[in-house]
C-alpha cells in the first residue's frame, strides 16, 4: 500500500507539523517494507563477503535483519545492525574453507582498498617535507578515490554482469565495472613506482614527489619501509 499522507493538498493548510508526520510515516514505511531486509541483505553481503550470495545466505541475513537477534547478537529490535552484520561474517557460507575451492565465490576487492592495504601492510612512513601524504589523479590511474563517487550510485552497479565466463553463467561482478585495461595497468605502473620510487609522481606513481631515482626516496612523499 501507499505510504499514510499527512499533508493536505491545499498550500494554504500545509504546516511543519505535518510535514514532519508525513516524512517519518513515509520513512518507516520504506523501512518496513517486505524486500527492505533481503535488499539491505544482498548489499551487505556483496561488500563484505561474496558478491554472489545464495538464497539461503540471503534470507538468514534478512531474518537477523527483521528479528534483530544472531545467536548472542543484537537486542531483538527490527533492524539492529549488529545482529545483521553478524549474521554476514559468521554464516557458513561467509567461513567455509570448503567453499574456497570454487573459483566464482568471493569478491574483488576495490582498486582504492588494494591501494591501502599495500600502504598499510608495507607500513608506509610520511616524509617530514610533506605534512600528510596525498593519492594523486587516483580516479584517472585506477578509477576510484576515497569520497569521489562519479554518481549517487557509487562506483560501480551492485548487479554489474561482467563479460566472459562469469556473465554467461549470471554471476555479478560488481567491482569489475571500473576494471577495464587501462586502470589495470595504472593499478600495476602506481605500485611498482612505489616500490622504486616511494609515494612519488614517477612512472604513474600515486604521490606527488618528484624524485626519479630508484632506491633514493629523499624527495618522495613516503616511503615503504617493509
Amino acid at each position: 500500500r501507499n505510504a499514510p499522507s499527512f499533508m493536505s493538498i491545499l498550500n494554504t493548510e500545509a504546516d511543519v507539523r505535518d510535514a514532519e508526520y508525513e516524512t517519518q510515516a513515509a520513512l518507516d514505511h520504506y523501512l518496513h517494507h517486505d524486500n527492505t531486509a533481503p535488499f539491505i541483505a544482498i548489499r551487505l553481503i556483496q561488500r563484505f563477503t561474496t558478491s554472489n550470495p545464495n538464497p539461503r545466505y540471503v534470507k538468514a541475513v534478512a531474518t537477523a535483519f527483521r528479528t534483530g537477534k544472531y545467536g548472542q547478537f543484537g537486542t531483538g529490535t527490527y533492524g539492529d545492525l549488529a545482529a545483521t552484520i553478524a549474521a554476514v561474517l559468521l554464516d557458513p557460507e561467509a567461513r567455509s574453507v570448503t567453499l574456497d575451492a570454487d573459483p566464482f565465490r568471493g569478491s574483488l576487492r576495490e582498486p582504492i582498498l588494494k591501494v591501502m592495504a599495500v600502504l598499510r601492510s608495507m607500513e608506509i612512513e610520511k616524509s617530514d617535507a610533506y605534512p600528510v601524504l596525498r593519492l594523486e589523479g587516483m580516479s584517472d590511474k585506477i578509477g576510484q578515490m576515497a569520497h569521489s563517487f562519479p554518481t549517487v550510485f557509487s562506483f560501480f552497479l551492485p548487479e554489474y554482469q561482467p563479460d566472459g565466463r562469469p556473465g554467461d553463467a549470471s554471476l555479478v561482478g560488481p567491482e569489475t565495472m571500473i576494471m577495464d585495461m587501462p586502470k589495470m595497468v595504472g593499478m600495476l605502473n602506481g605500485l611498482f613506482s612505489l616500490v622504486k620510487y616511494g609515494l612519488s609522481s614517477c612512472d604513474g606513481g600515486f604521490g606527488a614527489g618528484r624524485g626519479c631515482t630508484e632506491g633514493d626516496f629523499s624527495s618522495a612523499a613516503g616511503q615503504l619501509t617493509l
